[in-house]
């Protein structure tokens, strides 16, 4: 069995250290396996990917938000990483990840409220 490490990650930055210290701000405390760090890295380069796009896009005044796919890939890949750190995080990171509202969790279980309505 493969021992899990505590790591600290700054969302901003998407840095992924073992010390606080070693992190330019720390948001979240995560247990972590190695391969579990490389996927979290992995989502935050391609949030990077997909941020440049909505720059790229951003210079084009007429297309509207909601009609972007560019801020879709965005926001999707934001809610895989808010996801990861969800299920690898501590007791408050959790709690703050919830209060925030990313993951749209019921407060009551851990049950989405977008798909609440389908049980």
């Amino acid at each position: 069995m493969v021992t899990k490490d505590t790591y600290f990650v700054d969302i901003s930055s998407g840095d992924i250290v073992p010390h606080a210290e070693e992190a330019r701000s720390v948001n979240y405390q995560i247990q972590a396996t190695p391969d579990e760090v490389t996927k979290l890295k992995t989502l935050f380069e391609k949030n990077d990917d997909a941020d440049m796009s909505t720059f790229n896009r951003a210079q084009i005044p007429f297309r509207q938000y909601h009609n972007d796919p560019e801020n879709a890939q965005y926001d999707h890949s934001m809610h895989e990483i808010y996801e990861m750190i969800f299920k690898l995080g501590s007791d408050e990171t959790r709690r703050n990840i919830k209060e925030m509202g990313v993951l749209n969790y019921n407060n009551d279980s851990n049950t989405r409220s977008d798909i609440e309505n389908f049980k």
